[in-house]
């Protein structure tokens, strides 16, 4: 868990708890005590920036609300924090093999008040991890030629992501195909950890592995976002490959994160996916509800 220097009192936040989907469950707070927070720099003229705040300091840049912009992720300063101690109490039963429901949803409630007040969508996915990567592996994403093609980047290293904060990937992106449109959709996934891996215990590590190759899932907990757009080669027909993003940053569970890695098997990811962080755009051939078709994505990422 991280240990964060916080005041012992608490407070259960108000939560108004819907199902969307199996498993996929969205909760509106309407209160929270924000040392988890997404903050927006209105820019005028300009797309908006949206950061990572902890504390009350913004420690990450995750990108912007540009409609044609893709996902990145930059570090402004260090988180700081400790893998070493809990951050919140939650109750062991969030471990057990089971749903994620509305009882789920209540016991995260300690992990939730930590947010600022919002909607947020919770659900466990899977990813299986590649990596750790830093801004100079030009094995990562950020690499990739069709990144570079589809976004118009010409030198990646130009482009000032990732800021050398390490980050995981998904193996292999999940591929969505549009008949209507001919378009390829391959969704990649980025897990972010707020500990370096030079701040975590071998010994903790080797006992998370030895639980994961006897069969043990435990979940490794984050705050989720997703970053849909749609850029300009795909709005001009030029190209038929289009690439959407699923971050996270892990809140609790970085000895799992490098357990699973060591151990080839696709680490559990709980998630609680925050709507502010996230933007998601339609193809022309979409239809104009982009909140049912966010909905619709997320049930897909359930497993």
């Amino acid at each position: 868990m991280l240990y964060l220097d916080m005041k012992s009192e608490t407070t259960t936040p108000k939560m108004d708890v819907t199902r969307i989907a199996d498993g996929l469950m969205r909760v509106k707070l309407s209160q929270g005590r924000g040392f988890f927070k997404i903050g927006v720099e209105k820019r005028h003229g300009e797309a908006n920036s949206i950061f990572l705040e902890i504390n009350g300091s913004r420690k990450f840049e995750i990108g912007n609300d540009c409609d044609t912009c893709h996902f990145w992720f930059k570090c402004l300063h260090e988180p700081r924090l400790s893998a070493q101690r809990k951050v919140v109490n939650l109750p062991k039963t969030i471990q057990l093999p089971r749903p994620v429901d509305e009882s789920m949803v209540q016991e995260l409630a300690p992990l939730l008040e930590m947010m600022e007040k919002g909607e947020y969508d919770i659900f466990e996915t899977h990813v299986h991890l590649a990596g750790p990567y830093d801004s100079e592996d030009e094995a990562s994403y950020f690499f990739n030629s069709d990144f570079m093609e589809i976004w118009d980047v010409s030198d990646p290293k130009e482009e000032g992501l990732l800021s050398g904060w390490e980050h995981y990937e998904g193996q292999r992106p999940r591929i969505y195909r549009h008949s209507d449109s001919g378009i390829m959709e391959k969704q990649f996934d980025f897990i972010i950890p707020l500990v370096p891996r030079s701040a975590l215990k071998e010994e903790y590590i080797k006992l998370y592995h030895s639980m994961i190759v006897n069969g043990d899932r435990p979940r490794i907990l984050m705050l989720g976002l997703y970053q849909r757009a749609i850029p300009e080669s795909v709005k001009r027909g030029n190209t038929k490959n289009l690439h959407s993003f699923m971050g996270g940053f892990v809140l609790d569970g970085h000895h799992k994160l490098a357990a699973y890695r060591r151990a080839g098997v696709p680490a559990r990811f709980l998630t609680v996916l925050s709507q502010k962080a996230s933007k998601y755009f339609l193809l022309k051939d979409e239809g104009s509800a982009p909140k049912t078709k966010f909905e619709e994505r997320l049930a897909s990422l359930v497993g």
